[in-house]
Order: structure tokens, then C-alpha cells, then sequence
């Protein structure tokens, strides 16, 4: 007889292994192959470096009738729940591997077919690199990248071969190098001589330079995923099968040690609290790796879009990068242990409202997440605490700023309530029809006419 489908008794509370189905247990062979126990993330003591190890999938029951070569690993960035990215070239046949910070280092390269000479409207002579971000060699990418780390070489089609150049401007994050077009001081001639620029037909430009192939930033508690799959080859179908990646629990360095039988009550009892005295919110998580937004100041170090009366980022919402926010998630939250102040401050009247509050384990908080709550206020999360032992989280304590609707994440669109009132749905029954739907649990014994709804999953239960 088939075993049961678990679902997850603390969704939204527990680790994301609280929420995966048990497979047949059935006496037929395995269709798709089980992920690897005991997966684990830790550190070798290095900057941008992490192991991910785990055990031999060949020696799960479940995966005997197949030939298993191997397994795949994924990373992600920010949440658990993003786009994974394949680590691996082929399917790895040890028990780890390491994921860090990869360097490298192009000798030379020929730029002149991606030259713009002065054909823009600012008249600038600028090329491309072909890989990006360019960095700063040993610094895992903290070091500033100024022109000592950069070589152009340009022939200018006099007969004098390559000469070095030195670039007039580097925007790192773009590979977007820009050469001087004006005549510069020579102390030694003690005079004024011309910009070298390429010949288009005769010359040539090229440079070397290193970029970052795939950050590993673990500063400021930066957030990583991994998940590690299965691959085999089933010898019935002659087909090579993997384990689906949707059904494999994401791991993270932060959560170090394995929750045990005894904690896991304690979270399914937390959770219990919040259903029957929590607010259930939408969580948007600050994306801190990913594309560059175009208003991203390079020299500044941040968004230029940085409020609603400058016109906002509807793109990046003053995160630097496109799309700004992973999200929306519904979470619940403890109710609000602080008071609420109107100042009077020197850009006008300002609340000060610092919410100090709960949640579970899952989703990881970080400072600059947001809150949402169903009145469409908008808060930060500051201070994120984690709680736990022996490197396990149960608990995560942490503030919520309120922030003023001149901000930018007044911009970050809760999809479904743009054009007319999103549809309620029952978060027991049915799938939610919209981020912007609202949850109106009802309770179909009661006569409509008598009968009394709340905004929270559990008001049925509390109501005749």
C-alpha cells in the first residue's frame, strides 16, 4: 500500500523539508530517484568559500533499481524559493564539492569590433568587455577597481605597434570602459600631447583585465541556497532521469544544524500561537545580487531613483537591481509590542513606529526586507535576530521600521488589485486567486445570513 502524501503542518514556519512529499512505497521500481541525505552547507574557514556535502545516493533502498551517476548541485541567491542555477559541469560523482568566488583572468582581449568611436551623442570613444563584472584580482570582489588593474594597449596605426593607454573612466559592474579623447600633460616633454586612439582600419585596441565568475558573498549575512539532486540512468527505460528540483529541500549555511524531533514541536506550537494571535502580512525579500538597474550609480554605490519625489525606480525600487523584491510571501507575525509617535522632524511630520516582533524560521530575514501589512503600510525589517541552539533556527526576532509613502517600495506592485477587487479566497480550501486576494476563511455549516468572517485562517475555528 502506497504511503500518504505528507503536507506541512508549519508551512511558512519550519525548514522547507517540513513540506516535501514521501514517495510510493510501493514494491515497483523508483520512476525518478531520490535526492541525497544528510545534505549540509559549511565553511573551510575562507572568505567566499563554501563545502556543500552529503551522503551517497546509491545507498537510499529507493534509488537500488537504478544506476545512479551522480549528483547535480544548484545554487540560489536570496531566497529559497528563486531561480536555482547548476553549479556542475557533469553530474559529480564524490560525496562534495566546492562552491567559491571564481577569478579569472583575460589576457589581451581584441575590443575593437565592439569600439564605439564617438558615434553617440556625447561624442565619448567607449568599448565593452566581454565578461563582467570587472574586480580588483585577490579581493573577492571588495576591492575597488581603478586603472592599475586594467591594461589597454592601442596601435594607432603609425608603425609603432601597441602603447599603453590609460582609460579615462571604468564603470566595473557594466564592463563599460571609456578612453581619454583629450590631450593630457607630459611632465617629462613638459608639454601637451594628443590622445592615442585606435585606427579603424590599420589598428587595433585591445585589453586584459579580470572579472568575477560567480560571487560568493557571504558579508552583511548575504543569503545562499542549494539544493542537490539525484541523477540516474534507468536501465528500463533506457533514459537518464533526475530528481525534480521542486521536490528537494533547499540547505543554507545559516541553518547549521539539523532541527530535531523535540523543536520541531516547539515550531509546530509557535505556529499554532500565530494562527490564533498573529497578522498574517506579505514578506518581500531585498534582492542584494542580480542584475544592475540603469539608475545604479557606479561611483556613488547606489540607486539614483531613491524617492518617490525624485520620480522613484519602478524597476529596481531603489535596490540597484532589476526587479528589487522577491515576493510577495504571506507569513504571520506576532502582534506589535511598541507605540506609536508623530514627530515633528526637519523634512516635516514623520511616525516613528518600531514594531518589535516575531516569526518562525522560514523564510531568513535580512535588514531591508519589507513588510506589508493588509492596510498597504509598509515597514522595513531591522535587526533580524535568530533564535536557536547548537547552530539550529526556531525563532526569528526582529523590528519593523515604518516607513513613509515617499518611499520607493510604495512602488513595488502587489499583483491582482490594479484594475478591480481581487477575489477572496479560503486559504484552507482553495488556491488563492491573486497576491492581492484577501483571505476571508468561511464556514459552510453556518448559515450565510448568521454568519460572521475574519481575516485570519483560523476565525472559523473560534466561531459558532
Amino acid at each position: 500500500m502506497a504511503e500518504m502524501n505528507r503536507t506541512s503542518l508549519v508551512q511558512g514556519m519550519g525548514s522547507p523539508g517540513f513540506n516535501l512529499p514521501y514517495r510510493s512505497g510501493s514494491s515497483d521500481p523508483v520512476s525518478l530517484p531520490l535526492p541525497p541525505k544528510n545534505v549540509h552547507v559549511t565553511s573551510p574557514y575562507l572568505i567566499g568559500v563554501l563545502d556543500i556535502r552529503w551522503d551517497n545516493p546509491a545507498a537510499i533502498p529507493y534509488n537500488s533499481g537504478l544506476d545512479i551517476l551522480g549528483v547535480n548541485v544548484y545554487r540560489c541567491f536570496d531566497t529559497p524559493a528563486g531561480e536555482y542555477t547548476k553549479i556542475n559541469v557533469a553530474p559529480l560523482s564524490a560525496k562534495s564539492v566546492r562552491d567559491q568566488t571564481s577569478e579569472v583572468f583575460v589576457e589581451r582581449e581584441d575590443v575593437l569590433n565592439r569600439l564605439n568611436p564617438a558615434n553617440n551623442a556625447e561624442k565619448k570613444w567607449f568599448f565593452h568587455t566581454m565578461h563582467k563584472p570587472l574586480i580588483a584580482p585577490g579581493t573577492n570582489s571588495q576591492g575597488q577597481v581603478n586603472y592599475s588593474h586594467i591594461l589597454i594597449e592601442v596601435d594607432a596605426g603609425d608603425g609603432k605597434g601597441y602603447v599603453p593607454v590609460i582609460p579615462f573612466k571604468i564603470h566595473a559592474e557594466q564592463g563599460l570602459i571609456y578612453l581619454n579623447t583629450n590631450r593630457t600633460y607630459d611632465p617629462i616633454k613638459n608639454a601637451y600631447v594628443p590622445p592615442v586612439l585606435p585606427d579603424l582600419l590599420t589598428g587595433g585596441i585591445r585589453v586584459s583585465y579580470t572579472y568575477l565568475n560567480g560571487l560568493i558573498a557571504t558579508d552583511m549575512h548575504r543569503k545562499l541556497y542549494y539544493k542537490v539532486t539525484t541523477v540516474a540512468f534507468d536501465p528500463s527505460k533506457g533514459v537518464t532521469i533526475e530528481t525534480p528540483i521542486s521536490e528537494v529541500e533547499a540547505q543554507t549555511p545559516y541553518q547549521m544544524e539539523k532541527t530535531d524531533w523535540v523543536w520541531k514541536e516547539a515550531i509546530r506550537k509557535n505556529k499554532w500561537l500565530l494562527e490564533r494571535e498573529g497578522e498574517r502580512v506579505k514578506l518581500f525579500l531585498r534582492k542584494w545580487n542580480g542584475q544592475r538597474c540603469g539608475c545604479y550609480n557606479e561611483d556613488f554605490g547606489y540607486s539614483k531613483g531613491v524617492g518617490l519625489k525624485n520620480g522613484g525606480c519602478p524597476k529596481c525600487y531603489g535596490t540597484g537591481y532589476i526587479g528589487g523584491y522577491e515576493g510577495p510571501y504571506d507569513i504571520l507575525i506576532a502582534p506589535p509590542e511598541t507605540e506609536k509617535a508623530v514627530n515633528l522632524m526637519d523634512a516635516g511630520f514623520h511616525i516613528t513606529y518600531d514594531w518589535n516582533t516575531w516569526t518562525g524560521p522560514e523564510p531568513l530575514l535580512n535588514d531591508r526586507d519589507v513588510v506589508v501589512r493588509a492596510n498597504n503600510d509598509r515597514y522595513f525589517v531591522n535587526r533580524p535576530n535568530p533564535q536557536g541552539s547548537r547552530g539550529a533556527i526556531y525563532q526569528q526576532h526582529f523590528t519593523l521600521a515604518h516607513v513613509d509613502q515617499t518611499d520607493p517600495i510604495y512602488l513595488i506592485p502587489i499583483r491582482g488589485g490594479e484594475s478591480a477587487p481581487p477575489e477572496a479566497w479560503n486559504a484552507f480550501r482553495e488556491n488563492r486567486p491573486s497576491d492581492a486576494s484577501p483571505t476571508i476563511p468561511e464556514k459552510s455549516t453556518v448559515p450565510e445570513g448568521v454568519r460572521e468572517t475574519g481575516r485570519t485562517v483560523t476565525f472559523e475555528n473560534i466561531t459558532l
